[in-house]
């Protein structure tokens, strides 16, 4: 004779409680942190590998260590007046890009553009606090400006 197995089951379906709800703009309050696998290194324009790094760009990223994300997004100027960080849709993005977008099978919707001086922009993915590095722009043409 064979015995038979009792099954006991834990939690009643539908009935679990969710613990703690994530909230998306919890990296507002941590300072920045820098990833660099994602640097698009092919890409014979906007690769970070075709700059001086330290004098160029580390000693930007360095400057903005001292903030938060939601200070540095607050941070206002330039001549539009608008923010200087601010996350940009993809699909307002250079066709370029749009297409490198896809050629790297990136699965995203927006990128978060660093404003390092009038014209020069750094392009990445923020994701917890951490913006992964896809992009140097020394001359602003990944999201390009028209001037009225």
């Amino acid at each position: 004779m064979g015995h038979k197995k009792k099954v006991v089951q834990a939690e009643k379906a539908g009935r679990k409680k969710v613990s703690s709800v994530e909230n998306p703009d919890r990296f507002l309050s941590r300072h920045p942190v820098w990833g660099f696998h994602m640097h698009d290194a092919s890409h014979p324009r906007w690769s970070i590998e075709n700059y001086p790094f330290y004098e160029v760009i580390m000693k930007k990223l360095i400057s903005f260590e001292g903030l938060t994300w939601a200070e540095i997004q607050a941070a206002s100027g330039g001549r539009r007046n608008g923010t200087n960080h601010h996350f940009e849709p993809v699909a307002i993005l250079s066709r370029e890009a749009q297409k490198r977008i896809l050629e790297l099978k990136l699965d995203i919707d927006e990128v978060f553009s660093l404003r390092l001086s009038a014209t020069e922009r750094l392009y990445g993915i923020v994701d917890d606090g951490v913006f992964y590095i896809l992009w140097y722009d020394p001359i602003h043409e990944i999201t390009p400006v028209s001037i009225k």
